[in-house]
């Protein structure tokens, strides 16, 4: 590991505990990372592909994030904004409203359709499965519980209204910068088999309160339906109520700059304090547990990922990173706020309990660990006062032998002067014995 307990490369953590990092302080995915932008097809090759006949329509899910709505604006530029029609996920209590707003915005100033499907039952069932949760945290279960029925509905729930509309062919925006696999390595690492079907299983018998309702069945029908599963061929996801979907992002590079950039001009684009899934209200409390718990969060992995593509540089990727930790370190008043605007002042004891309790949260474990530091250096100060004692010691031993060696040698050296004094006349004596002889 490197000296600041990071990758060499991309920068991120040395607490990922799947990191897979070398003796050089590499990460494994630094190691095998392929760049993707070298595959790119392009614009053009895209709309090969999807081959949009006469009369046929191209479906897009949107969240009001800004990856979705510039993908629908670039296919309304690529295939005409008659010709595609937007589809959106909304969770009443839980969809950010600026997220709405977006959508209407952007379908407005296109002229494109949109359609909304509306899950009422997403909130009762969040209360629940949060409380739960925050009685008992762990890494495997925050999106399992906190984003439960969300992937069917971005996918199966989204997909069939689009058949009713005779969508066949859907495109998604899903970001190749936005993968964190750590949620799904605590799933596995939860069967013995390494399973993650079966560790999902056993996180579930973990939690017996979840069995109320139709939970369960909601949450295994999310494990089934997540998106992008092993139905898919060549790059295209098919399954069994037929429909393709393309990946943008294996034809034009993400860019969230400039992403950005492009949405705020065209369509007003707004967000709320983050700029990244800032469109559901829950993800700000999955980054405080899981900071809480692991000491990183999912924007760790984006801006590692960002420095393997060029977009970031490691300094600037460790920067954010250490700027949205002090964020969520200094955040739980802006969470409970956040839990009583949602109706969910019930739960602020419980995320307090966390914060308190959490090594990487807790103010007084920080004033703690501090405290420990501080008498760590005293010692070592104490320790090193002393060993300059003890040398001050040495060193006046070390006078007291020097100054009789210097009486000795200013002895022998008057010594000598005085034998020279007495050799000078001798030698006069013997020079005339020397002439006479």
């Amino acid at each position: 590991m490197c000296k600041d307990g990071r990758c060499n490369v991309c920068g991120l953590t040395g607490d990922y505990f799947f990191g897979g990092f070398d003796k050089a302080g590499t990460c494994r995915t630094c190691r095998t990372f392929v760049d993707k932008t070298t595959f790119f097809k392009g614009a053009d090759a895209l709309k090969r592909d999807v081959n949009l006949q006469p009369g046929e329509k191209l479906g897009v899910t949107v969240s009001g994030g800004k990856d979705s709505i510039y993908l629908w604006a670039r296919m309304a530029e690529i295939f005409g904004a008659d010709n595609v029609l937007a589809f959106c996920y909304y969770r009443p209590g839980i969809t950010h409203p600026l997220a709405m707003e977006n959508i209407r915005n952007t379908g407005r100033i296109l002229g494109a359709e949109y359609f909304v499907y509306t899950d009422r039952t997403a909130y009762e069932r969040l209360k629940i499965n949060f409380r739960i949760l925050l009685k008992n945290p762990q890494p495997a279960a925050v999106r399992v519980l906190l984003c439960s029925g969300c992937r069917y509905g971005i996918t199966r729930t989204l997909h069939d209204m689009g058949a009713e509309k005779g969508i066949t062919k859907y495109i998604s925006g899903a970001s190749y910068l936005e993968l964190a696999p750590f949620k799904e390595e605590y799933l596995q690492a939860k069967s013995i088999h390494g399973d993650i079907d079966e560790g999902f299983e056993n996180l579930l018998a973990e939690y017996p309160q979840l069995d109320f309702d139709d939970n369960l069945d909601v949450l295994r029908r999310d494990q089934r339906f997540k998106y992008k599963n092993n139905d898919t061929k060549d790059n295209n996801f098919r399954s069994g109520y037929d429909y393709e979907l393309f990946d943008y992002d294996n034809y034009c590079e993400n860019n969230p700059e400039e992403i950005e950039k492009y949405v705020v001009e065209r369509f007003n684009w707004q967000k709320s304090d983050r700029s990244w899934h800032f469109d559901c209200k829950i993800e700000d409390f999955k980054d405080a547990l899981y900071y809480g718990m692991l000491g990183y969060t999912e924007c760790d992995f984006k801006y590692s990922a960002m420095v393997r593509y060029g977009l970031l540089t490691r300094e600037e990727s460790i920067r954010l990173t250490e700027e949205h930790h002090r964020s969520i370190r200094n955040g739980l008043s802006g969470l409970i706020s956040k839990l009583y605007d949602m109706g969910l002042e019930e739960l602020s004891p419980d995320l307090a309990r966390f914060y308190a309790e959490s090594a990487f949260l807790s103010a007084e474990r920080a004033v703690e660990s501090a405290e420990r530091t501080v008498k760590r250096a005293d010692r070592a100060v104490k320790s090193a006062e002393r060993i300059v004692k003890r040398a001050d010691r040495a060193v006046e031993s070390a006078e007291r032998t020097v100054k009789p060696a210097e009486r000795a040698v200013e002895s022998a050296e008057r010594t000598v002067k005085s034998a020279e004094r007495t050799v000078k006349p001798a030698e006069r004596a013997v020079k005339p014995v020397e002439r006479t002889a």
